[in-house]
């Protein structure tokens, strides 16, 4: 069955080039121009299914010419499938386009009408060949330099100019520097120094190539660099358009980006407990450069005391004993909040990438811990858990400044690319790094004559660091352990008496030892940093999940 296709080609008029159209076999082809465009109307009648050449489209840039973007087309149509427009390009010497060819092929099983195919194009003139002396103008082909970032303590990079022999170019290197006024580089000196100093007039001999070094420095902030290669025109060379930059024929610009060192900082911290804790230890950094992969294991110790109260184990003394896990490893990132919003659990903020479901929400005016439970990131709203008055009286104020936590690798590496592994996890099991906590055991002496038997109530020189549980247990010379290791049923503070759970004959001033509270324990464990990420990045030990106080 033979169907009607009516379609339609358009063209942008140019007197630096020209267009030819071969019609297919059994196509009816009309041109019609203005002074802007030319539109060719094309009719065929192919077999339902078969394949029909429409047309053959040729663009010709004029002598002295080349397309400076190449010919293109779109296609206006609701059948998009139906064609097939193959397209073969001719270059010069120089790697410029100076002909293109179109072949539109059209398949159906429907008529169609109305299909416009839209060509757009420009065209340049060709550099020129000689300079104001009649000289034959020589030319620089391409420069060579490696544009990957530079770590954060410098490095020395090769680069090569290639081109005609006794072409001359100018080679500039600007330093963006926030830190400082050392902004160009000295090629005599090798250094960034504060005067305008550039490589001018350099001459590429019979090899066809100058090949030179720069040093980039040590630095301790990101910094950028701008190299910039210029052909000196007043010596009769050029660039080639390959290299010429999109605004400037006469300019070749390329970047290069240099980070500093990346810092990892390893904190601990209690929310629930500070006030019962010594000092606790300093904070260890750990540095690399950007990015970095090359894993970096580290092996963390930490001697940790309490004032008041003892330490148990928070994950208990079986299954998951004195346990410790990669979400244990804290995250945070702190949000703008933006404008008030009647109290409900949805909060708007100036952005909210890089939070995740299941952050923890805390700040001035937030109402209980309210965890992330869903992110819009094109209204830049979340809802959270727990209802918030975000109006401003008496809650979270317009541009408070809000903290979102949460722990583990994935929730750091959204944050700022930095990635951890705890070493030693049990994972087929609990996925828990197990005993990473060690409690000191806790020393006294009997300070009571009258420990006869007749009760478990034993007066001590000190009860510091002893809590009252099934798991804090008690042994020494003459602990009755015959049928179970006695534990502490009770503890006075104020009389510095434990109560132990089996009746005990003891003397005075004999050495006791308990085990499974303390006011000192130990945290040790290795963690290992996969990938330093893009920022500095503080890590946080939440001893809270690995140690109760009480």
């Amino acid at each position: 069955m033979a169907l009607s296709i009516n379609l339609n080609s358009i063209v942008n008029v140019d007197a630096n080039h020209t267009v030819s159209i071969s019609a297919g076999a059994g196509v009816t082809a009309t041109t019609t121009t203005t002074d802007f465009l030319s539109s060719t109307n094309y009719v065929l009648t192919p077999n339902s299914g078969v394949q029909a050449t429409v047309a053959t489209i040729t663009f010709t840039a004029s002598s002295g010419y080349y397309y400076f973007k190449e010919p293109r087309h779109n296609i206006r149509t609701s059948s998009g499938t139906a064609y097939d427009i193959t397209e073969t390009i001719t270059k010069d010497s120089s790697n410029r386009t100076t002909s293109k060819v179109f072949v539109i092929k059209y398949t159906n099983t429907v008529n169609s009408f109305g299909d416009v195919i839209i060509f757009d194009h420009s065209t340049k003139a060709l550099p020129a060949t000689t300079n104001v002396h009649n000289n034959a103008l020589v030319e620089i082909k391409s420069f060579e330099l490696d544009t990957s970032d530079i770590v954060s303590t410098g490095a020395t990079r090769s680069f090569i100019v290639k081109g005609d022999a006794t072409a001359k170019f100018n080679l500039k290197i600007t330093k963006d520097n926030p830190s400082g006024s050392d902004t160009t580089y000295d090629f005599t000196t090798n250094t960034f120094t504060a005067s305008a100093t550039e490589l001018t007039n350099q001459e590429i001999d019979d090899t066809g190539e100058f090949i030179g070094f720069v040093t980039f420095p040590n630095i301790s902030v990101d910094d950028t660099y701008t190299v910039e290669l210029s052909p000196s025109l007043a010596k009769g060379t050029t660039l080639n358009s390959s290299i010429q930059d999109a605004t400037n024929e006469n300019l070749h610009t390329l970047t290069i980006s240099q980070y500093k060192i990346i810092t990892i900082t390893i904190a601990l911290s209690s929310t629930s407990y500070s006030g019962s804790y010594n000092t606790l230890p300093s904070d260890i950094t750990i540095t690399g450069e950007r990015n970095s992969t090359q894993r970096l294991l580290k092996s963390f110790s930490y001697d940790l005391s309490l004032s008041a109260n003892s330490f148990t184990f928070a994950r208990g003394y079986t299954t998951n004993v004195a346990g410790m896990h990669p979400l244990d490893i804290r995250s945070s990132i702190v949000k703008v909040k933006n404008g008030n919003q009647t109290a409900s659990t949805t909060v708007a903020f100036d952005d909210v990438s890089k939070l995740a479901v299941g952050m923890l929400m805390t700040g001035t005016g937030v109402t209980g811990s309210p965890r992330v439970v869903s992110i819009d990131f094109v209204a830049n709203t979340i809802v959270v858990s727990v209802t918030q008055n975000a109006q401003g009286d008496g809650g979270m104020a317009d541009d408070a400044n809000i903290t979102f936590t949460y722990g583990g690798s994935e929730i750091s590496k959204l944050i700022s690319g930095c990635e951890f592994d705890l070493v030693g996890i049990e994972e087929t099991t609990s996925g828990y790094f197990l005993n990473a906590v060690t409690l000191a055991d806790v020393t006294t002496l009997v300070n009571d004559a009258s420990v006869d038997g007749s009760d478990g109530v034993v007066t001590v020189d000190s009860v510091a660091g002893i809590k009252a549980a099934s798991t804090t247990f008690v042994s020494g010379r003459g602990i009755n352990a015959a049928a179970l290791a006695p534990h502490v049923d009770s503890v006075n503070t104020g009389t510095n008496t434990v109560t132990l759970s089996a009746n005990q004959t003891l003397d005075d001033n004999t050495p006791l030892t308990f085990t499974g509270s303390s006011r000192n324990a130990t945290l040790a464990f290795d963690l290992a940093i996969t990938n330093f990420g893009t920022q500095d990045h503080t890590l946080t030990i939440n001893l809270d999940s690995i140690l109760t106080v009480s």
